[in-house]
């Protein structure tokens, strides 16, 4: 990747012990940082940490301390991460509309105009004569920057923008708005909302302090 971290590949001629079914029990707790972009691989960290014990945190990605836990599991990079980081799985990015919404795709001028607020009502882009409802992440989300950096270029967000706290808020606002549009990570696309655009498909990392050892070298050749 461009950034100053190396994005490591979880082959088993890394960490020989991704023969062993779970992680045997071992000095614990694991700790763990999490996204909630990234809470789905959640599941599969329980079942790889076996007799283990685990605790979770769930954090902002600008928030997070990777220095300070075991683990910490994010979407995608950021110029800023310093910690060793290896892929475990990927994740599409995805534009969102209202089913209702007779616009069935976005091109990537048009989500910079809707998101930017240029665009303000749904008419300027052969839509329906309605105005335009935004809805973003914080700024310190990790789908957030990922968005803002590849589609939007570094431009803010307009001020309009209504402001989701969760995955599920903001697939509940889309899909009650027929005016509205969002984004949302794929694995959250519930069948009540429509994607028009995809911004990026990423890498889901998990990120350590240091070269893991023992169990928690096992739980990432696991994942």
């Amino acid at each position: 990747m461009k950034h100053s971290i190396a994005v490591l590949i979880l082959a088993c001629c890394l960490l020989p012990a991704c023969n062993s079914a779970t992680p045997t029990a071992g000095v614990g707790p694991i700790t763990v940082q999490y996204t909630a972009a990234a809470a789905p691989w959640l599941a599969d960290l329980y079942e790889c940490a076996g007799a283990n014990l685990v605790t979770t945190e769930q954090r902002a990605a600008n928030f997070m301390d990777p220095q300070s836990v075991n683990m910490a599991i994010r979407i995608g990079s950021s110029a800023d991460l310093t910690s060793l980081a290896y892929q475990i799985g990927s994740e599409q990015l995805l534009v969102i509309l209202n089913p209702q919404n007779p616009i069935n795709a976005l091109t990537a001028d048009q989500v910079r105009g809707l998101f930017s607020g240029q665009t303000l009502n749904w008419q300027e882009i052969n839509g329906s004569n309605t105005p335009v409802q935004v809805w973003v992440f914080s700024s310190g989300e990790d789908v957030e920057q990922i968005f803002e950096q590849t589609t939007l270029g570094g431009s803010p967000v307009t001020s309009m923008a209504r402001l989701a706290t969760s995955m599920q808020e903001m697939a509940q606002a889309i899909a009650s708005g027929v005016n509205a549009v969002g984004i949302l990570p794929a694995f959250w696309k519930t069948e009540n909302v429509a994607d028009v655009f995809t911004i990026a498909t990423v890498p889901v990392l998990a990120l350590t302090p240091g070269e893991p050892q023992g169990a928690v070298q096992e739980l990432l050749a696991c994942l």
